[in-house]
């Protein structure tokens, strides 16, 4: 039984559809979905899924590569950095189901709509990695915060990087949320409920669920810091609001004392 490689990428934000089609046309035939186009090439299959991702059936790496550069142009807000992920798979006919261990999916037959039932899965891994990689990164770039609180009880930045930060950190927790519903169960299985086994099982091996939870979990952090940063230029704002009330009654005793008290003017 021979051996096959699926790669998966999370390219960018988004495709723009009417970029990608005329390129996916120059590749081979193709068969549009609900939220994913279908390519059938020489050596395997390719799918495009509309939210930035490509999996790959079946063709050498290099290939692969080399596709997600032809396809850059069709790419909104492309990663500096694409997730990767890859998966090895073989036909085996004597299943009557999908067998996944150690990442290496048995498949019984070779249906194109099963591998896309599968890759599904696979692209929403990869996006859900791309989301992981950008909280990880804020909340390390901005782990100083509740250290400086701890230390010094206050953090030293002037109100233009707070506001940044803040600014930083909403849009990151934003972006996740705004694009949670790519993670929920795909609109293509209402219409083929007879692959959802196909789906669940690649869902489950790519551990999304518990991967959820735990970005759940970070953006509950980044929430925290959000909070801790609006307090911190709260009072900021206080205290700057009091110095003003402090200045201006200094400033009315002394004209008292000038004016009616030594009578100076």
């Amino acid at each position: 039984m021979s051996h096959s490689a699926c790669f998966s990428y999370c390219l960018g934000n988004r495709f723009n559809l009417e970029k990608l089609a005329p390129l996916l046309a120059e590749e081979g035939q193709s068969q549009r979905f609900k939220d994913a186009t279908l390519v059938s090439l020489h050596q395997g299959l390719a799918f495009a899924f509309d939210y930035g991702a490509l999996v790959c059936w079946g063709l050498p790496l290099d290939d692969v590569q080399a596709l997600c550069a032809r396809l850059a142009p069709a790419v909104e807000e492309p990663l500096a950095k694409a997730p990767f992920d890859e998966i090895s798979f073989a036909l085996n006919r004597q299943l009557d189901r999908l067998h996944i261990q150690h990442d290496h999916f048995q498949l019984p037959d070779d249906a194109p709509l099963a591998k896309l039932a599968i890759s599904h899965a696979l692209a929403q891994s990869v996006v859900l990695e791309a989301f992981e990689q950008q909280v990880t990164v804020n909340i390390r770039d901005t782990a100083f915060i509740p250290e400086a609180l701890a230390e010094k009880g206050r953090i030293r930045l002037g109100r233009r990087r707070l506001a940044k930060l803040r600014g930083r950190l909403h849009l990151a927790k934003s972006e996740v949320n705004l694009h949670f519903d790519l993670l929920d169960k795909p609109e293509f299985f209402w219409d083929h409920p007879e692959l959802d086994p196909y789906y669940d099982l690649s869902r489950a091996n790519q551990e999304l669920d518990s991967r959820l939870a735990i970005l759940n979990k970070r953006l509950e952090v980044i929430g925290e810091l959000l909070a801790i940063l609006a307090d911190e230029e709260h009072h900021r704002h206080s205290s700057f609001l009091e110095w003003i009330i402090i200045w201006l009654i200094v400033i009315e005793i002394l004209i008292f004392v000038f004016h009616d008290y030594l009578r100076w003017f």
